[in-house]
């Protein structure tokens, strides 16, 4: 199901003008060099194609089909690393040592020659370094010999004449020796036409391609097109997702004995066409290397991708999965700055979303610029050694997403102040599970994965993440608009399911003085002692919230008579002691005994009570200082 979709998609990108995407028999390669060729063969000067950011990136260039290499040699066509190119390795001291220098009984030492070498690196010419070189000439050669062209009678020269123990002697390498040393791809350039671009070299690769099926003969049915075919031995490696490999991991793959069936090895034990494999591998990479189908969760790295030209869909998944977190009282921003304006254009379309889902309403195309109806899918890939493991995949029309989606951020939605975030994302989200303090903010992957369950189908929050976010705040004794929100969310969704005794009504946005449930009371009653105590001595450092703060949410039987002693004092010191005994009185009605301990969907309502009562402190102070001015 999951390649079957990726190739449709492949077929619909290959239609779009608008998108640049792999054809047969080419891959999308990262390219850092190229190597500037004269007519006589000699090379000239290197040009750094990386960009100019802080951190040089590769340029990524459509090249000839760089194949996924095993253990062995296998040079790619037309671009490759300086290993291949120039027949030279780079070493850390340590491993060149242990190469080099302390071979086995068993195993002479290699014959090499130092070219450069440091405190930390060696730069070495042997036997393997001029087999790669010479596997890279005889493979340039064995393609493109019968071409008559200037660029590869240049490229011949050049590789007919290279020396690699001429390396460090050439006054052009010697300054991006380093970085090409660290495995940085080169291509090739001649008369100002990258050589791999040039209409007659594409056309004698394709043909080359197409003949040459890597000496793969296996024929038998397309487990995805249904088709007679070539089968694909090796899958192409993925490149993209988080904590994974840099060279890239296979999603599918077969390395032992033990998942062999019927004498077939490798990936002929699920027989894939190399069309297939081309197709599915090539629009996996396609959404990995792009930020607008992309977005990681914990160590989940999620794509997603609809069934329709254009990227209205994506766009739209992105600011609801990562909104901007815009704020009404900053003014730092520029208001006319054109990023901005756009954030908050689609905050407001956001908005209306919202306002639909919320009144049961259709969502329209004019919504959200697209076909409700349309095909939607997210796949969620985790690391796992050099595979990838599958964390979640999910499919529903695009109309019925946005709706799941924008009802978990109206049961997010709570009472907050102008500093807080109108939408929250799912980083600041799942960064509310682990400590503040710690240098380690990353959040389970266990949660993130359960967190994105939920969400797609409209079930219940994940317990365990509810248990984090409640833990967090007894730890940090601190409740802001985001974990009030989640944990208001997560209550609702349990009654919605009817897993709780709590009504949907007792679980609201901001303050219900109506509300009859005890452990919501005593939240607001701990809200209460704690200004109390903050208006009589405002100087005071230990204040009831550091010291009675989780106990009171979790046995209330024993912390609040300490509380209401302690506020006794408070009140006789105070000027208004009869408002703060009034407050008392009304927080406690409904309340006939302490309950000796508090379950965890009771401590949940004590939070919400708890900052629902702080929020309304502060709203009434903000009244207060309006009627004044």
């Amino acid at each position: 199901m999951i390649i079957q979709s990726l190739c449709r998609y492949y077929d619909i990108l290959a239609e779009d003008e608008d998108v640049t995407i792999s054809r047969p028999g080419y891959s999308s390669g990262k390219v850092s060099f190229a190597l500037v060729l004269s007519p006589e063969g000699e090379l000239s000067y290197i040009v750094d194609l990386r960009s100019d950011d802080k951190k040089p990136r590769p340029r990524v260039m459509d090249v000839p089909l760089q194949a996924t290499r095993a253990a062995g040699i296998a040079p790619y066509v037309l671009c490759d690393n300086a290993k291949y190119v120039f027949g030279v390795e780079k070493f850390k001291r340590n491993e060149f040592e242990k190469k080099f220098l302390k071979p086995s009984s068993e195993a002479p030492s290699p014959e090499y020659r130092v070219l450069a070498e440091s405190d930390k690196e060696v730069v070495v010419v042997h036997q393997r370094s001029r087999d790669y070189f010479e596997a890279f000439k005889a493979r340039q050669h064995e393609i493109f010999d019968s071409l008559d062209d200037p660029g590869i009678r240049a490229l011949f020269a050049f590789l007919d004449t290279w020396n690699p123990e001429a390396f460090t002697w050439h006054p052009k390498i010697v300054e991006h020796m380093d970085v090409l040393l660290s495995g940085g791809s080169c291509i090739f350039e001649c008369d100002g036409v990258f050589l791999h671009t040039k209409p007659s070299v594409r056309k004698a690769w394709e043909q080359y391609h197409s003949n040459n099926r890597d000496g793969n003969t296996f024929t038998a049915q397309c487990l995805v097109t249904g088709e007679l075919g070539a089968i694909a031995r090796i899958h192409q490696h993925l490149k993209g997702v988080s904590g994974a490999q840099m060279s890239g991991a296979s999603l599918v793959g077969f390395n032992d004995d033990s998942f062999c069936s019927y004498g077939k090895k490798q990936s002929f034990n699920a027989p894939v066409s190399e069309s297939s494999v081309f197709k599915y591998t090539t629009t996996l990479n396609y959404l990995l290397a792009r930020q607008d189908y992309r977005m990681r969760i914990a160590d989940t790295t999620v794509v997603f991708w609809a069934e329709t030209n254009g990227t209205a869909c994506e766009e739209v998944v992105n600011f609801f999965f990562d909104p901007h977190e815009g704020t009404e009282g900053n003014t730092d921003e520029d208001p006319s700055d054109p990023a901005r304006v756009q954030n908050w254009r689609k905050i407001e379309l956001m908005g209306d979303v919202l306002d639909k889902v919320r009144t049961g309403r259709k969502i329209h195309i004019e919504d959200v610029g697209a076909d409700p109806e349309t095909n939607f899918y997210m796949l969620g890939l985790a690391p796992n050694n050099a595979r990838l493991a599958v964390r979640f995949w999910h499919v529903d029309t695009f109309g019925s997403f946005v709706v799941r989606a924008a009802r978990h951020h109206l049961d997010m939605e709570i009472v907050r102040g102008d500093y807080d975030p109108q939408y929250v994302s799912l980083y600041r989200l799942l960064k509310e599970t682990v400590a503040q303090s710690s240098d380690n903010t990353a959040a389970s992957p266990l949660i993130g994965g359960l967190l994105m369950r939920s969400i797609l189908n409209g079930t219940p929050y994940p317990v365990q993440m509810y248990s984090a976010i409640l833990s967090r705040a007894k730890v940090e004794r601190s409740i802001n608009s985001v974990r009030a929100g989640f944990i208001k969310a997560y209550l609702l969704r349990l009654a919605r399911a009817g897993l709780t005794n709590l009504q949907e009504d007792m679980i609201s946005v901001s303050l219900n003085e109506e509300n009859q449930n005890v452990p919501y009371r005593l939240g607001r009653l701990f809200a209460v002692l704690e200004k109390a105590q903050a208006d009589t001595n405002r100087e005071m450092k230990s204040t009831i919230n550091s010291k009675y703060f989780s106990s009171a949410s979790t046995t209330p039987a024993v912390v609040f008579p300490v509380l209401l002693k302690l506020a006794q004092h408070h009140i006789a010191k105070s000027d208004w002691g009869f408002k703060i005994s009034q407050g008392i009185e009304e927080t406690l009605q409904g309340v006939n005994e302490f309950p000796a301990y508090l379950t965890l969907e009771e401590q949940g309502m004590f939070m919400l009570g708890y900052y629902h009562q702080r929020k309304a402190f502060f709203k009434k102070k903000e009244e207060i200082a309006s009627e004044g001015e």
